[in-house]
């Protein structure tokens, strides 16, 4: 086998590394005096592996990484201070508070509490307005008075776990202030003073005559402000397979460091390389606070950096290593960056750059226009082998034309970054001359026009394919095995990388045999409304009480996940059988049929019943109380079930889900 192109014990901290911050999320179960414990006894292991032993150094070095990453998450894990509003705060009370603003988002604000005198918390909350706030507000001072509730899990199957993800941005409750007010107070943070910098140019670009479409994409490509952009120019990007490019990443930040390693290699003589590295990492921080010292951008000037110093450095091997670096620097940094997509998406692609574009050097064309469009396409191939499994398995949608996309876009996309940028320097200080407006206006809006006509071609769209973590987990043991095969050239490898694409289908063979036999009944949790779907097979029915207003997100998650090819609508009745079982609806019309036993009994719409006397004429398996009705109704239903020893299920703690095997 040829030797590894990477450090491979710096490969194998990383990989421990992470096992350990995704053991200690999911459990939680070391503390911090634990885990320095444990990175203590493992540094002495390698040393006692390493000048001792002279074995089993690999296995202590995964373990050291692990001890690491577990150490990290302890450190990062803002409740495990003791000043947390977790440990002093009680859910669902009032309280007078004081807190710095970190993020506007319409009337959604983030704010960080800060000790006073008389109430010496910390932590942040996500507070929700009566009023959007203007970004000028962003890193003053805010006094407000609000219940405090904690954020609440996904209601229903297949749902965003939304409480899980801004968990892992370190918030874990949120209030609807009944009164607050803002104070003007001096804020130093390097981030505040980026992010008003950001709202600034964004707010310069008003000033002048873009179309709606125009400026938002160009506030999304420079900027990073995505806001702007109308839902359907959003959703066509996405079909064509380049909503990568509305989001400011490792694509932009690797256009910004090879345009600026071409340019800083122009004006340096070639033997300053650190002058040439001190240039680039300043230009990338200065682009970074431009776009607000956005997560991702900073992750992506890190990688980039990085890989562009080994790229100065004129070393190969330093390339790989410096990539395997920055994920190290970055997670040890803050740990929760594993679980944020673009983080994954980030490196994957990367990666797999790295690791197949060599694949394709041994083909070039002696025409060096044909060379430039062949490395599109290598590159384009190289980073999809990468990142598929990850799209597939948080979007499960495929976009067929990816490649024709790439190709068109991606050469004229340097141009239209780096005057761009050049275009918000220029209207923030309001020197932007007409003509370069109109050119670049027209510039922005044909690349819209081609993203437009790439994404019309609807049967390439692959929609709603269903993907789970066995599949994800499948998918990139096989592209291992293929990366390995490359590298050591031995049979077996192949066998391996076949034997898993078996197993692959097999898996999806499973998938289907099973979603062909299962039938369910369930009864989802939507505020004011009454959602129930029943399953037979591949085949769902939805009964809704209001069809004008079908909740899309909710119908569309469940068939993917569940496999559902055939979909029907339709109004809500007051019985819905089930195999030989009936669903019985009560609402405010309070209409009882007799003609059909009540084995499930669904409340819906807050009936004005005497429960307890409806109850002694019936005995159903179950009570339900869907999202339809007032909560104080609900708890006195709950009381007289709890009296009279009948199952009481509420959809807003648990949807309901009555399957063939009860």
């Amino acid at each position: 086998m040829k030797p590894t192109p990477f450090n491979f014990p710096l490969c194998i901290l990383l990989l421990g590394m992470i096992l350990g911050i995704i053991g200690q999320d999911l459990l939680n179960k070391i503390g911090i005096a634990m885990s320095l414990l444990l990175s203590g006894i493992a540094v002495g292991g390698i040393y006692y592996c390493h000048f001792r032993l002279k074995k089993f150094l690999k296995e202590t070095v995964f373990l050291a990484g692990m001890s690491l990453g577990i150490l990290a998450y302890n450190i990062h894990y803002e409740p495990s201070d003791s000043k947390h509003y977790l440990h002093k705060l009680s859910p669902e009370k009032a309280y007078s508070l004081v807190g710095r603003i970190e993020h506007i988002k319409n009337r959604q604000v983030i704010v960080a509490l800060e000790p006073t005198e008389t109430a010496n918390y910390k932590g942040k909350l996500v507070l929700y307005l009566k009023d959007t706030l203007r970004e000028k507000a962003l890193g003053q001072a805010i006094l407000f008075h609000s219940k405090l509730s904690p954020i609440a899990p996904a209601q229903n199957p297949y749902q965003f776990d939304y409480k899980r993800y801004m968990e892992h941005q370190g918030i874990y409750w949120q209030g609807y202030p009944t009164c607050y007010e803002i104070k003007d107070a001096p804020s130093f943070s390097p981030f505040i003073k980026a992010k008003q910098l950001q709202g600034y140019l964004a707010a310069t670009l008003s000033h002048y005559p873009f179309s709606k479409e125009t400026v938002g994409v160009l506030k999304a490509l420079v900027l990073g402000v995505r806001s702007d952009i109308t839902p359907e120019l959003y959703q066509q990007y996405i079909n064509a397979g380049a909503v990568h490019i509305l989001a400011i990443s490792g694509l932009h930040i690797g256009i910004i460091t090879y345009l600026l390693t071409l340019f800083i290699s122009l004006v340096v003589p070639a033997h300053r390389k650190g002058v040439k590295i001190v240039l680039l990492l300043v230009f990338l921080l200065t682009y970074a606070a431009i776009t607000g010292f956005s997560a991702s951008v900073l992750r992506a000037v890190v990688m980039f950096g990085g890989y562009s110093i080994a790229y100065l450095a004129e070393s190969r091997r330093a390339r790989y290593d410096s990539l395997l670096l920055s994920a190290f620097i970055l997670l040890l940094c803050k740990p929760t960056f594993l679980f944020e997509v673009g983080f994954q998406l980030s490196y994957m692609a990367v990666l797999s750059i790295a690791l197949f574009l060599p694949l394709g050097e041994k083909y070039r064309f002696e025409n060096r226009f044909l060379n430039f469009f062949w490395d599109i396409i290598k590159v384009s191939i190289a980073a999809q082998i990468g990142v598929l499994p990850l799209s597939l398995y948080y979007f499960h949608q495929f976009a067929g034309l990816f490649l024709v996309t790439n190709v068109l876009i991606l050469p004229i996309l340097g141009v239209i970054l780096s005057v761009g940028i050049g275009v918000v320097l220029l209207a923030s200080i309001q020197l932007l001359p007409y003509w370069l407006l109109v050119c670049y206006e027209k510039a922005l809006s044909l690349m819209n026009h081609i993203i437009g006509y790439i994404a019309s071609v609807e049967q390439l769209v692959i929609r709603d394919v269903y993907f789970d973590t066995i599949c994800l987990c499948l998918c990139y043991l096989a592209i291992a095995w293929a990366v390995i095969y490359l590298r050591a050239r031995k049979i077996k490898f192949v066998y391996f990388f076949f034997l898993t694409l078996l197993s692959l289908q097999t898996y999806f063979f499973y998938l289907k045999y099973e979603s062909a036999k299962k039938e369910q009944l369930i009864v989802f949790h939507q505020y004011k409304k009454t959602v129930i779907a029943l399953q037979q097979g591949r085949e769902a029915t939805f009964y809704l009480s209001d069809t004008l207003s079908v909740p899309q997100t909710l119908i569309k998650n469940f068939c993917t996940q569940q496999q559902v090819s055939n979909l029907h609508y339709k109004a809500l009745e007051n019985i819905v059988p089930f195999k030989e079982d009936f669903l019985t609806i009560i609402d405010d019309k309070f209409y009882l049929d007799t003609s059909y036993p009540t084995h499930y009994l669904l409340l819906r719409n807050n009936p004005k019943i005497h429960l307890e006397k409806f109850l002694s004429n019936i005995r159903p398996k179950m009570l339900i109380a869907d999202g339809s009705n007032y909560p104080f109704i609900i708890e006195k239903w709950k009381y007289t079930c709890q009296r009279l020893q009948i199952p009481f299920y509420e959809t807003k703690i648990k949807p309901i889900i009555v399957t063939n095997d009860e």
